[in-house]
């Protein structure tokens, strides 16, 4: 069986190396004896049949703005795959484009896919956070963010997770998690720093192809170098944020 992995609009939503996260899951699974099939998808293309992980990262306002029409003709896909059980993995702009809608100025409003419920005010004042943190359910988080966003969603919709250190949704909150498809404003690619959380959209994407997921000696090694960029950032955290234990 081959696992079948799609980005969502590269040549537009790449600003801050997001396609790390396509790269990240595609070796970690390829290291665990997977076969792994690669697609890209951009604006007027035909999308491919039902994937198993769709990923998709981030992007200036007008980049956004230039998406609104083809995301406005894919929404009804998108829904749907994750309603399905599609891991949807969303950073940034992407995570912004797949809630309900985008909010750039008091008059200009983007409809979004909908996969997350909830909408974005755009227009806030730049955050930029160097080592942002968030508590989850798959251990401390870390990244950076880099967005002018609001996320407000539903009460009844689960997070990805507490903020440790930054803004996030703004809420106290990052991100949001519909069935399998999961959104946030973690970057760094926030794939390749968490591999806790990379691993976990791979075992869910793995099982619903019919595969197991069983990591060996050299995501060991591999993990012990992610080790080394995430304590960088750790190490930035402020005194009185949580930090996992040794």
């Amino acid at each position: 069986m081959t696992i079948s992995v799609l980005e969502l609009y590269p040549a537009h939503l790449s600003l801050n190396g997001d396609v790390g996260n396509r790269t990240a899951l595609v070796r970690r699974m390829r290291l665990a004896g997977l076969d792994v099939a690669e697609h890209a998808y951009n604006p007027g293309d035909e999308l491919p049949e039902t994937p198993d992980i769709v990923t998709i990262g981030t992007g200036t306002s007008s980049a956004q703005r230039s998406l609104g029409f083809d995301i406005a003709r894919i929404a009804p896909r998108l829904a749907e795959w994750s309603a399905d059980g599609v891991v949807i993995f969303a950073a940034g702009a992407g995570f912004h484009l797949l809630s309900g809608s985008v909010r750039f100025g008091s008059d200009e409003v983007l409809p979004g896919a909908g996969v997350f419920a909830g909408s974005v005010d755009s227009s806030r004042p730049r955050t930029i956070t160097e080592a942002f943190a968030v508590e989850s359910d798959f251990g401390l988080l870390v990244g950076t963010e880099n967005h002018t966003s609001v996320f407000v969603g539903r009460p009844d919709q689960k997070p990805l997770g507490r903020v440790r250190n930054g803004v996030g949704n703004g809420d106290g909150t990052d991100g949001a998690v519909v069935f399998n498809s999961y959104g946030t404003h973690l970057h760094g690619p926030a794939l390749v720093l968490n591999p806790a959380l990379a691993d976990h959209l791979i075992a869910l994407a793995a099982s619903r192809a019919g595969e197991d997921y069983v990591k060996n000696d050299e995501h060991v090694a591999l993990d012990k170098t992610v080790e080394l960029a995430r304590s960088i950032l750790i190490n930035k955290l402020p005194a009185g944020v949580q930090k996992p234990r040794d």
